[in-house]
Formats: C-alpha cells, structure tokens, sequence
C-alpha cells in the first residue's frame, strides 16, 4: 500500500490549468494482412496520384506532409503530385463537396486502400478534415486567426506570464494574428474589465477564432468563459495573480518547515517544497525553519496536533492554485486558520531516495526515529480522517 501512494503522490499535487496540445497530422496506411511469413509476401504497389487543392493559402495549415508521408509508403507508388490554387479546385469542391481547404485527394489505385481521417467519396480518397487556420468555403475566408488582449498589470513582477501560454498555444499550432497589450489601470484596461467581470489579472481575451482550434475548444468549458459578444475570457489562472476587487497579489505562499535540529539523519523537508514549485508551479514568497523543540515549534505542533516530522506547513494562500485544496486532502489537512499542513511524511520517501539518500523521519508522540520502508500502519498515521 505505502509504495502505491508514494508513487501516486506526484499526480495528487498535479494541477493541470491548461495544457498545450500538439496539433498535427498523422497519416498511416494500412494493407489487409495475411497468415503468410512475411518473407514470402508480395507487395503489389498501388499507382495514385496525389491532389492538394487549395496549397495557395499560405495562412493555412501546411498540408504538404502528407506527400512526404504518402511517398515514404511502399505499397504506394506516386505517380504525380498536383497541386491546385483556391481558383483551381473549384470542380473538384462542388463534386466531393468540400467545406474547407487545404485538402487532400488521393485517386488511382485505392481499390481496398485505407488511411484512417480520408473517406473514401466516389473515385478518391479524401481528407477534408483540415485543422485551422483553414480557407473556409462557404465565407470565402480563412478561419482560426486568433486575436489576443493581454490584460496585464506591469507592476506585478511577481506574476504568472500569460505570454508563455499563447507561446506554447502557437507552438501547438494555433495562429495568433493579432496581439495586443493593455494595462489593467489603463481607460482601457478598466473598460475591460467591467464589461467581463474580470476578477483576476493578468489574463487573455481571445477572438472566437480561438474556438475554431480542438486544444482550445476541448479545455475551454473548464478554464475561461465564451462572452455575449464572442469573446473568449480566460477565468482559471496560475498564480501569482492580482486580486482585482482587493488590489492584492495572491498566490505567494509562506512556508514553515517544522524540523528536529538535533535529528541530523532525518530528511531535509526542502524536498516537499520542490514538489510543489516542480509539479504547480508554486510561488513561494517566504521560508522558515522552525526547531521542534524552540517556543515556537512547541506552539505549532501542539496547535496542530503534528506527530510526524520534519514536515511543512503552508500559508492560506496555497489555496489560489487551482484544485490545490481537492488534491491537499489526500496529503494533509488544512486547519481552521486556513494553514495547510503536510500530514503523510512517510509517502515522500520515495521522492527523497531518488536523491540517493537514507529517508528517515521522527515520531514526535512515541519519540521514535523511523528509518523507510515504513509499514502500511505507520504510514497511516497522520492520514486525514474523513468528515461524517
């Protein structure tokens, strides 16, 4: 059991806020198999001919490796690569009924062909399932140009670069036309951000062309809100962030690390705090060690009834970071004062021993100096009891 929730003890403080996806195309082609030795099989190739239609939409999604990809098969022989301006393609548009460009025709040989996201129509094979930015028929326009605000407050050094978001969203594809900064304090800052009911900055304001994007569209329902006017608002931020009814910086946490001085063998508890910074990113404002056996360390472990040490103790402010209180549960309890205290010391020891190193912690109510492999039941201890 303890090894199952040590190796579990990462994914609890995993916060996933938004994560960039990797928007691409993959092609793959398969041919009906058989019971024969492979050595004994005969490839027949099958002679096609390759059509991209639309390929003068230079804003568009690159749709040429599929040719690259096409020509690497050794069932398939290519016989010629076409490629069709907008204008071109026109005939070819209204006979398999294409909605969007590039495309991707494949005729000849395709008795008995398959590649999986091409439907076969008529006397071709056909991919129409372009991801943005694409030229959209119907409007005669190209889709999936995203506009961006970044509503930002300059003075906030401490806070979460939005930028590295929209960087890792163009990385991932996505085509930011536009992009536009505005401070929060600004005339137009504050328009903004009484027309969204923006609480928390920095933040993005996206066009709704954002939408027309699957990493986009599949998150966005649990991270922003789509306004009445189209816009997209992004709502659940990393911290640090600004406050903006009370004007303060929230999401820099203040940590305790509650330690035996006298206990030179006990873990270094600064490996807790790494998890946090590695895994959500977490700010941390202010760091104290506090001795077990000084005024002040007696006060902290009676007040919060701690038996296993060394162990950390969180300002109220960890509560920011999205689903950090959920994912506490399974590793501490958060006190009536809002402190959050680390409960379940035997489960970093896997963590610890990465380093190398003996993990061994100390029992304060039996005075006992624990050296890992800890039983089920020890590592049970200070598990937080369920509310009835």
């Amino acid at each position: 059991m303890k090894k199952e929730k040590s190796s579990n003890f990462n994914t609890y403080l995993i916060v996933i806020v938004v994560i960039a996806i990797a928007v691409g195309l993959y092609f793959m082609i398969s041919t009906p198999t058989t019971k024969e030795k492979p050595a004994e099989i005969t490839v027949t190739e099958k002679e096609v001919t390759i059509n991209l239609l639309g390929t003068d939409c230079k804003e568009c999604f690159n749709i040429s490796m599929a040719v690259d990809f096409i020509k690497q098969q050794k069932t398939l022989k290519v016989k010629e690569v076409k490629e069709l301006s907008i204008a071109d393609s026109a005939e070819l548009i209204e006979k398999y009924n294409l909605s969007k460009l590039p495309a991707v025709l494949i005729t000849g040989d395709i008795t008995n062909l398959t590649i999986p996201n091409f439907d076969q129509i008529e006397d071709a094979l056909v991919f129409a399932k372009t991801p943005a930015p694409y030229y959209d028929v119907a409007t005669k326009k190209i889709k999936g140009k995203v506009s961006v605000i970044v509503l930002e407050e300059p003075a906030c050094t401490e806070c979460f670069d939005v930028k590295l978001l929209l960087q890792q969203l163009e990385a991932a594809g996505v085509k930011i036309a536009e992009q536009k900064t505005v401070e929060a304090k600004s005339d137009e800052g504050k328009l903004l951000i009484a027309n969204y009911k923006i609480g928390k900055v920095p933040t993005i304001i996206f066009s709704k062309d954002a939408l027309d994007y699957d990493v986009i569209t599949q998150v966005w329902d649990q991270v922003g809100t789509k306004e009445s006017d189209g816009k997209l608002v992004l709502r659940t931020l990393n911290p640090p962030y600004i406050n903006v009814s009370t004007g303060k910086t929230e999401g820099l946490v203040s940590l305790i690390v509650l330690s035996d001085k006298n206990c030179t063998e006990c873990y270094n508890a600064s490996v807790i705090k790494e998890l946090f910074q590695q895994n959500i990113n977490m700010q941390i404002k202010t760091e104290e060690t506090v001795d077990v056996a000084s005024t002040k360390g007696k006060m902290l472990a009676k007040k919060y009834a701690i038996d296993l040490i060394p162990t950390v103790l969180l300002s109220k402010e960890a509560s920011a970071y999205p689903n950090f209180e959920v994912a506490w549960q399974a590793v501490g309890t958060q006190e009536k004062d809002g402190m959050f205290v680390f409960r379940s010391v035997p489960l970093i020891e896997n963590a610890y021993k990465q380093q190398g190193k003996t993990f061994v912690y100390e029992n304060l109510t039996s005075g006992e100096k624990i050296t890992g492999n800890t039983t089920t039941e020890e590592a049970e201890i200070a598990q937080p009891q369920p509310e009835e």
